[in-house]
Formats: C-alpha cells, sequence, structure tokens
C-alpha cells in the first residue's frame, strides 16, 4: 500500500511540475537587439503563437543549428508567426558576435534575463507570454523548417 502511495504521489508531482512548465510566463523585459533599439517585451506576442530561441556563443550545436534557426524563422516570419533569438549566457562581446549570426533583431541577454537550462532552448508562448512548449536541444532528425515548424506546433 505504501508503495502505491509513493507512486501515487510521484505522479502528481511529475504532473504538477509539468503544469506549471507549461503556464510559466517568460520575464516581462524588454532587451536591448544587435541593431541598437530596444526590441519588444518577452512577455507579449503580436501574433497568435511566438517563437523564442536562446542561444550562446560557447555552444557547439548553436552554432551548428544556426542555419536550420535562421530558415525556420525565415519560414515563419512568411508563415505570419513570430520568432525572436535571444543571445545570453556570456559577456557581451561574444554575444555580440553570435547575434550577428541572426540578423540585426537578435535580442542581447548578457545579464541572463531568460534563464535557460540548456541551450539552445526553443520556447513557444501565446499572445500574453504564456509558456505553451518548451524543447531544450535541437530536434533529432528535424532540418527542414517545415517539420521543425510542425514540432513546435506552429503553422
Amino acid at each position: 500500500m505504501r508503495a502505491y502511495a509513493f507512486v501515487a504521489a510521484a505522479a502528481l508531482l511529475l504532473a504538477a511540475c509539468g503544469a506549471s512548465e507549461t503556464s510559466s510566463k517568460l520575464p516581462d523585459v524588454r532587451l536591448p537587439t544587435l541593431g541598437g533599439p530596444l526590441g519588444p517585451s518577452l512577455a507579449s506576442c503580436v501574433t497568435e503563437k511566438c517563437l523564442t530561441v536562446v542561444v550562446a556563443p560557447w555552444c557547439g550545436i548553436c552554432h551548428q543549428v544556426t542555419p536550420d534557426i535562421v530558415r525556420l524563422r525565415r519560414f515563419l516570419d512568411k508563415a505570419g508567426v513570430s520568432s525572436r533569438v535571444v543571445v545570453g549566457l556570456d559577456d557581451l562581446e561574444p554575444i555580440k558576435g553570435m547575434a550577428a549570426l541572426f540578423g540585426s533583431d537578435a535580442l542581447l541577454d548578457p545579464g541572463g534575463a531568460v534563464a535557460a537550462r540548456g541551450v539552445p532552448l526553443f520556447i513557444v508562448t501565446d499572445r500574453a507570454g504564456a509558456v505553451v512548449k518548451r524543447v531544450s536541444g535541437f530536434p533529432r532528425g528535424m532540418s527542414s523548417p517545415e517539420e521543425l515548424a510542425s514540432f513546435f506546433g506552429l503553422p
């Protein structure tokens, strides 16, 4: 009977963790862009859903999948879905260097406003910034923008 109670408690704990993961929000902060002005608040989205990708200059996988991320952002832009790349978890100069790979709208986050346990980190949010899906690492076996958009639940 104790084993059953333990398993039930563990299942409830895991469900609560999963629920808090999807109900969390991105912070209400505006980060500077590589181009200079502040970007929009991370806690809002101008389209039904947004994709926020967090990368770091020291992350080899981030560099390796940069072309895939760029292609995905172009695809989403054509589909009318907002996306943004946050470059952080390092000093400002390496952040700027990597941000240049994504363009002048790349967001600079040397202060760690976006908490990331691992990078690359893909976060899908709704209009109000509530997290709908969070994926650490690059999805295996997918490189086409269409496959990636579908995996993240984006049109």
